[in-house]
């Protein structure tokens, strides 16, 4: 056996050993489902950041809800022999009523048809993501034993004393007063609690700093890019506060830089959309733009109306999504086409995929040189680029 199937191997025994021993949905502490509390219980790191986690994996393009429903009906909730689905096909009991895990399977795939259906290319990336995320949990955790749930508080026994019947306390077996109280112990010093927020708040000023240094002479470090680095710094030291304990107001700053990040992502302040959906379809050659630029979205460039004569030069950008440019069949197409994070390129049968890539070349189409001339430099950060003749 190879080295990479002997990885592979173990890879699919770790998943296989997350699924025989996956979390449990609590009955106490949970919010909706118990999804996020199953998962911090079993694998005793704070409920606070897997749920984090649910809403970023939302709002990138849609995949936590589909994801939180999936665990609501794959994983059995406390006290239960199996998991909703398992008992939908008799495979033993579960409190959760058919009614309600036939309305969750309902509910399913709209949430996938959504998905899938405005992501894209991105979706794949952070579904691999998320199973890559579950495989280091079961790695690296997975033999800790689930945090104990909220356990019922003993019960106090009552003072000794007289009785009802006997205020004064006249009967001989009342006389016997109650052994005087221990003399009451100093309280034990607090553990010292690990500096986590105090490191990462210092990490993410030098970030800050230099940035500000490396803006003067690297145009990449805007406004926007720091933001998204600091963000980077503080989600790390969530995570590790969430395995040594602490580091929990760190979300107080990350929360709202957060929304400050999105919001900037989101709006061009010139006035243009930079999430969404953009389709273009020019008629003539003074209707191509020189840019075409989208932050988050889908680009459909259609240049199959302009004229057999001629020549136009554009370029596409997008930061994250799936680009497509399509041609005619008798243009000659002079092309670029670029992932500069990661992506998957076909442009006019050359291809490419992985990290940083990039594919070039000249077609003249089926008729050879003459007609229509393109130029075209189709670029994206993370996605998925075309340049298709049909």
């Amino acid at each position: 056996m190879s080295g990479t199937e002997k990885a592979m191997q173990g890879v699919a025994d770790t998943l296989r050993e997350f699924w025989a021993h996956r979390p449990v949905r609590p009955r106490a502490g949970r919010k909706l489902g118990g999804v996020a509390t199953g998962i911090a219980l079993r694998y005793q790191i704070d409920p606070v950041i897997v749920r984090i986690a649910f809403v970023a994996l939302a709002l990138s393009g849609g995949v936590g809800l589909p994801m939180y429903l999936a665990g609501w009906l794959l994983l059995p909730e406390e006290g239960d022999q199996v998991s909703p689905l398992e008992a939908l096909v008799n495979k033993g009991h579960s409190s959760v009523s058919q009614g309600q895990t036939v309305l969750l399977g309902v509910l399913l795939f709209p949430a996938l048809a959504f998905t899938f259906g405005s992501g894209g290319f991105q979706v794949f990336v952070t579904i691999a993501a998320s199973v890559a995320c579950i495989y280091l949990l079961q790695k690296n955790r997975g033999h800790l034993q689930p945090a104990a749930t909220l356990a019922e508080p003993p019960l106090t026994p009552p003072v000794p004393g007289a009785p009802a019947w006997d205020p004064l306390g006249a009967a001989p077996f009342a006389w016997d007063l109650p052994e005087p109280a221990p003399k009451p112990q100093p309280p034990a010093p607090r553990p010292r609690k690990p500096r986590v927020a105090g490191v990462t708040l210092g990490v993410a000023t030098l970030v800050v700093a230099a940035s500000a240094i490396a803006g003067a002479w690297v145009p990449w470090f805007t406004v926007a890019h720091v933001i998204g680095l600091v963000i980077a710094v503080l989600a790390a030291g969530l995570l590790v506060g969430s395995f040594t304990g602490g580091g929990r107001s760190l979300i107080w700053l990350l929360v709202p830089l957060s929304v400050v990040g999105f919001g900037m992502t989101a709006v061009d302040f010139d006035g243009r959309p930079s999430v969404g959906d953009l389709k273009v379809t020019p008629q003539n050659l003074s209707e191509v733009k020189e840019k075409y630029e989208l932050g988050v979205g889908s680009v459909m460039i259609d240049l199959r109306q302009l004229p057999d004569s001629g020549s136009v030069k554009t370029a596409v950008e997008s930061e994250l999504g799936d680009m497509t440019v399509h041609v005619a069949k008798n243009a000659d197409v002079t092309f670029h086409c670029e992932a500069s994070s990661i992506g998957d390129l076909d442009c006019l049968g050359r291809t490419a995929d992985g990290g940083n890539v990039q594919v070039e070349g000249v077609d003249l189409g089926g008729d050879g040189e003459g007609g229509l001339k393109i130029d075209l430099d189709v670029r994206a950060n993370v996605g998925e680029v075309r340049v298709l003749r049909d």
